[in-house]
């Protein structure tokens, strides 16, 4: 169970009790952390990596469920891409490919150039920042991408059927380097069509109206639990009529679902818990049926469940992404409960009402009473 408290310590609060108590501590002794946490960093980014304390202490086990966990999380990165734009995955492939295979000069400043590039594209899951949604622009020209293309093996590339990698070019250069082409992923701006100016692929051939009018026209307004109308689909327009393509098995990225449902499956047989085989297995009727209010008793399941070592996150859950704030793009996270922060944020927490009492701020600002918030 991992605690929060409704309240958040200034870190001038922080310095104040540190400074006041010197006097009376004694110094701590310097621990030698030879662990690098830096990766890199390019343009406005910068990669970390972190430790896992208390991994090596989780059972057996645990760390077979955490693995499969991982795998059901893995098997749905495909979707994310193409939900952010319908040309990542063609762009990624491309990009992946050129790196695995170009055979020209590897340390020019272009080709240095373009690996940034592609570093961007693959921190932000496409060709859309991940912050700003405006379009990233490629350091180096489109007949140089034009170069590397072609010098790259053929069988590397996402060819389409009988397609050449000057098809592919044609297809996807314009798309890279025209800024006017696809320039925002998420346009909220006033008196745009959301819809029709968002590169986000959560539509395709609708209005903004036509999905307003369509979601209208399904809402049960009787019903005291109403679901997240459109949450898990994609809402086209096929021979005239909009349509909705529900994300399940047998649907929308029904393959890359079925390989979610099928690793989810072996972490059941291994869960910790016979609550977390009965949400796990919620979840996998969920995506086998796409049922939304089955969605639902999923979250409550989830939700209810505080006391397992090992926790996670799988399903199109936030919904920031589009335009509209109705579907949502698909995420997993896997996690485990590390005991030794724990205990720490627990000291902390049974701390909170002295930090809110001394804070340095107006009295009339500080919570005479403090309470606990309660998060898997």
């Amino acid at each position: 169970m991992k605690i929060l408290t409704g309240f958040f310590i200034p870190l001038s609060m922080m310095t104040i009790s540190i400074i006041s108590c010197k006097n009376e501590m004694q110094p701590a002794p310097e621990v030698k952390d030879d662990f690098s946490y830096f990766v890199e960093q390019f343009e406005d980014m910068r990669v970390l990596k972190y430790k896992l304390p208390g991994f090596e202490s989780l059972s057996l086990q645990q760390k077979e469920y955490i693995y499969y966990l991982s795998q059901a999380a893995l098997a749905g990165r495909d979707i994310l891409w193409d939900q952010n734009f319908r040309f990542n995955l063609r762009i990624r492939k491309t990009l992946e490919a050129i790196i695995d295979s170009y055979s020209g000069d590897r340390e020019s400043s272009d080709f240095k150039s373009f690996l940034i590039y592609s570093k961007r594209v693959f921190f932000a899951n496409g060709i859309h920042h991940h912050y700003s949604s405006d379009k990233l622009k490629p350091g180096f020209t489109a007949e140089y991408f034009a170069i590397l293309v072609k010098s790259t093996a053929p069988e590397k590339l996402p060819l389409a059927s009988g397609q050449t990698a000057e098809k592919l070019i044609e297809e996807i250069s314009p798309v890279i380097f025209d800024e006017k082409l696809f320039s925002r992923k998420v346009e909220q701006r006033e008196g745009a069509d959301m819809v029709l100016e968002s590169a986000t692929n959560f539509y395709e051939g609708v209005t903004q109206k036509e999905v307003e009018e369509y979601y209208a026209a399904k809402a049960d307004t009787n019903d005291p639990q109403p679901v997240s109308l459109g949450l898990n689909s994609k809402l086209v327009k096929i021979n005239g009529k909009v349509t909705e393509e529900v994300y399940k098995s047998g649907g929308k990225y029904g393959q890359a679902i079925d390989s979610v449902i099928s690793w989810l499956g072996r972490a059941a047989s291994v869960a910790e818990t016979d609550m977390q085989k009965k949400e796990i297995g919620l979840l996998i009727e969920y995506y086998r049926t796409g049922d939304l209010k089955k969605w639902d008793e999923y979250n409550v399941a989830w939700a209810r469940n505080s006391d397992s070592m090992v926790d996670y996150i799988n399903g199109f859950i936030e919904n920031y992404e589009d335009p509209l704030g109705m579907k949502a793009t698909w995420e997993a996270i896997v996690d485990y409960t590390d005991m030794e922060a724990t205990k720490r944020t627990s000291t902390i927490t049974a701390n909170a009402q002295w930090f809110e009492d001394n804070s340095p701020i107006q009295s009339e600002y500080r919570k005479e009473k403090l309470q606990a918030l309660l998060q898997r």
